[in-house]
Parts: structure tokens; C-alpha cells; sequence
């Protein structure tokens, strides 16, 4: 026998033994939608609204070294759900991963809370953004220099005091050049869907849903008024978080499609709504709840997937992207420092 067949024969034998054993089979390869969003409670909240769907099964739960995923299956799709974490960092990585592991999905859902740039959107609205950018990709430069390096690059947006924004380098093309963009879309025809749906089902909600325009993510909280209103003017957005931007990127890379929901939990940098010291603390369940709430929406019209997914060895890619610990590779888990006054 030759090495191909011994090669194949393995490969066959890896995919028959399979570990879901109260999972249907076609679950590791026909699932279509992924749902991910970056903190617990607001995957608590997509796990309310789903078990209040009619006929939605939760089917398992498990564990692939430090992501957990839970799996459903409603009207003929099978959904992954998952936690990325708390910044663009985390997300791109573990995104990545999730990709990598489950390559059949279609549709990537980022569903959680953001803070609101525009004043008429309320705690507990729901924006649904069709571009995001990222606002921190730019320049700081050296007022008492010749401006050598500064004039290598053009300004392309409003300064903010030493800070010189400009589009984002997010990788290089066949021929190493950089790629830059200054957003990235949601595909046309899942955001028309989007739309299209959302439409008929707002109107029996409490809250008000804001579909279309842009958001903007960038790797710091943002609670300050002036920076708010500097983001409004620079990117025309309306809602402000840390890891759209992320998925939009690992999408687009792997061309899947996505849509990123978000319940505002707050004003950014103002505090009218809540006598605490942000209103994310009092109005962030809420959102959360919102945002779910608008996912299952979705999922009661989406279209169904009509591709006939081929199986793959799932064993096989779970030992190559997740392999044993190395004690010498463990990353320690710092807590959060003390507050400290700023020095400049």
C-alpha cells in the first residue's frame, strides 16, 4: 500500500471516530453561522434569546484548549457560539482560530455592547453599522524636527492635538505592496438581508434600532466628550468599541461574511444618563440583552445554507491548531493594576 493510501486511510479513520457522539455528524461540517462576541455576559445574553426561540436545540458544549464553544441548531443551521475577549488582540486571534477550526461557515456574527458617538442614540438601541474603521492607526510626530519623516506621509484627516490620523495599513498584496483602506464593508447582500429583516421586526421592540452608516474600534475605552465629537467629524460614526474593526479584518481575510450588532451601553464621555461613573456599568445587560434580541431576529428569517459543506478530519485540525501545553510558552495572567497619576 502506498503512503497516499495509509495517508487517507488515517485521514478516514481520524474523521469515523469521532468525539461528538450525541452531536448529528454533519455538525462538524455543516454548521453555517458563527456567533462570537467578547465578553461573558454578553454571551449569556445570546444564550437567554436563543433557548426562547421555538425549536432551538442546544446540542454541545466543548472545550478546545482556552475556547470554549457552545453549539445549536435551529431552522436547518447549525451555530457556533464563542467569546473572543476584550480587545482587537484577542479577537483577531481567537477569531482566527475559530476559522480555522470550523471552515465551513458562512456568516459571522459579532453580537455585544459599544458606546454611542451620536447623542439621539439612547442605552439600549441597537446599531447595526455597514463599515468600520479604526482610530488609532495613525502618527505622532516630533514638532521640533525638520519634518523629514512627517512629509513621507500625507495627512488624510483631521488632526487631533499631536496625533495625525491616517487610513490603516491592514497587510500587503501579491506583490508585497501595503494595502491600505480607511473602512471595511459588511458584504452587500448579507447586509441587505440584514435590513431587509430588521425592518418588519423593529417596530415591536422598546428600544430603536440604527441600521447603516459607520463605526469606528480602536485599542483604547473611550470616555472623553471632545474625542467623541473628534471621531464623529473624522469617521462619521455612531457607535465606538475595540474589536469590530478585528472581525471585519479576519473576515474579509478568510471571505466570510459578517455583520456586527451592537446595543449601546453608553454615551462616550458623557455621563447625563446614570449618576455612576459611566453609564456602561448601569446599562450594559440591557444592551447586551438588546443586541441578542436582534440576532435571534435575524435568525428566524436568514436565509437558509444551501451548500453541501465536504467533511473534514475535525481531529486532525483540533490537535494542529490547538497541540499540548508547553510550561516554557504559559503566559501569565496579570491583573489589573492600581490607579495610578499620569507623569508627562
Amino acid at each position: 500500500m502506498s503512503f497516499k493510501h495509509i495517508f487517507l486511510l488515517n485521514m478516514h479513520l481520524l474523521y469515523v471516530h469521532t468525539e461528538y457522539h450525541s452531536v448529528p455528524r454533519q455538525i462538524e461540517s455543516n454548521y453555517s453561522i458563527l456567533c462570537v462576541c467578547s465578553q461573558k455576559f454578553e454571551r449569556n445574553a445570546i444564550f437567554r434569546q436563543l433557548y426562547r426561540l421555538p425549536d432551538c436545540k442546544a446540542l454541545k458544549k466543548k472545550q478546545y484548549n482556552d475556547i470554549t464553544v457552545h453549539y445549536f441548531f435551529y431552522r436547518g443551521h447549525h451555530i457556533a457560539v464563542a467569546v473572543t475577549g476584550k480587545n482587537i488582540l484577542s479577537t483577531s486571534q481567537r477569531l482566527s482560530k475559530l476559522l480555522l477550526l470550523f471552515p465551513n461557515v458562512e456568516k459571522v456574527f459579532f453580537v455585544g455592547i459599544g458606546g454611542s458617538l451620536n447623542p439621539n442614540l439612547e442605552p439600549g438601541d441597537v446599531c447595526i453599522p455597514e463599515k468600520w474603521a479604526f482610530h488609532t492607526a495613525g502618527y505622532i510626530y516630533n514638532k521640533k524636527s525638520d519634518g523629514t519623516h512627517a512629509r513621507r506621509y500625507e495627512q488624510e484627516f483631521p488632526n487631533y492635538k499631536d496625533f495625525y490620523p491616517s487610513s490603516t495599513e491592514i497587510g500587503v498584496d501579491s506583490n508585497d505592496e501595503i494595502i491600505r483602506t480607511q473602512f471595511l464593508t459588511c458584504p452587500n447582500s448579507l447586509f441587505t438581508a440584514v435590513q431587509t429583516i430588521l425592518r418588519s421586526t423593529s417596530p415591536g421592540h422598546d428600544f430603536t434600532m440604527w441600521i447603516g452608516g459607520s463605526g469606528v474600534s480602536g485599542t483604547v475605552f473611550v470616555d472623553s466628550d471632545t474625542y467623541r465629537q473628534y471621531l464623529v467629524k473624522t469617521y462619521g460614526a455612531s457607535v465606538v468599541d475595540m474589536e469590530s474593526f478585528a472581525v471585519a479584518l479576519i473576515c474579509h481575510d478568510f471571505q466570510k461574511f459578517f455583520c456586527v450588532i451592537r446595543g449601546i451601553s453608553d454615551l462616550a464621555g458623557n455621563r447625563e444618563h446614570s449618576n455612576s461613573e459611566n453609564a456602561i456599568d448601569t446599562y450594559r445587560d440591557m444592551a447586551a440583552n438588546n443586541a441578542a434580541i436582534t440576532f435571534t431576529d435575524i435568525l428566524r428569517s436568514i436565509e437558509l445554507s444551501k451548500r453541501n459543506h465536504q467533511k473534514i478530519p475535525l481531529t486532525l485540525i483540533q490537535k494542529l491548531l490547538f497541540p499540548p501545553k508547553n510550561p516554557e510558552c504559559t503566559i501569565q495572567n496579570i491583573p489589573h493594576a492600581p490607579k495610578v497619576n499620569a507623569c508627562f
